[in-house]
């Protein structure tokens, strides 16, 4: 039994492998590497400083966060926060963030090998699917880690245009025990690597007893290379 196991083992990871092997043939038409997929989601490597505006609606109405991103900065400090609906934020606000976003060792996002298929290739797009290892993912973005990813490459521009996220399963995103969860990434090209656009992320949580949808339209700006 022990022998089969193995040998089973062993035959999932070949075709694991392969069928990888086959998704990073088909994006060399795009010029397109695994990298590429991971840059948003490094930390201790991450070579962009940016700015980022947040803004949430659930039922309490809207608020709007901007903060910094500087990847010079040491660890616990890359990312700060400016203001809260315009205002300098409190020692609580501030608190919340850094829970919600330093994370405190070095850390940068990486994919799961065997997570690689072709789910679409027409004429309009080349759809491939794809999960991040939780593991190795900064804490502003460790959710994603119970999702599926969806990198979604124009035929036309032979560009990667979107990545769309959704959850597997019950997750956490920052306070918040989530049901339910759809988020789309829209990229755009600097320096021949593809950075954070814009992402729109609605997610569904309950709350007392009730389903409440929250929404957070994120836009990143001011893009600057500083390693």
């Amino acid at each position: 039994m022990k022998h089969l196991l193995v040998a089973i083992t062993v035959l999932l990871t070949g075709i694991s492998f392969a069928q990888k092997d086959v998704v990073m043939e088909k994006l060399k038409e795009y010029n397109f590497s695994e990298e590429l997929l991971t840059e948003n989601v490094k930390d201790a490597d991450a070579a962009y400083a940016f700015t980022q505006k947040m803004t949430t609606i659930n039922s309490n109405g809207t608020t709007e966060e901007i903060s910094t991103f500087d990847p010079t900065k040491k660890i616990g400090e890359k990312w700060k926060l400016v203001s809260v609906d315009g205002n300098k934020p409190t020692k609580k606000e501030q608190k919340k963030f850094d829970k919600n976003h330093n994370s405190q060792d070095e850390i940068n996002g990486k994919l799961d090998n065997e997570s690689w298929k072709i789910v679409r290739d027409d004429t309009d797009y080349l759809i491939i699917s794809f999960r991040y290892d939780k593991a190795t993912l900064p804490k502003k973005y460790q959710f994603l880690g119970d999702c599926i990813g969806y990198a979604y490459f124009n035929k036309s521009t032979k560009e990667l245009e979107k990545a769309e996220f959704k959850n597997e399963g019950p997750l956490k995103i920052k306070m918040f025990n989530v049901q339910q969860l759809d988020m789309i990434v829209n990229y755009q090209k600097m320096d021949n690597v593809y950075l954070i656009k814009t992402m729109d992320m609605e997610f569904e949580v309950l709350l007392l007893g009730q389903v409440v949808t929250v929404k957070e339209i994120t836009e990143h700006t001011d893009y600057k290379k500083v390693k």
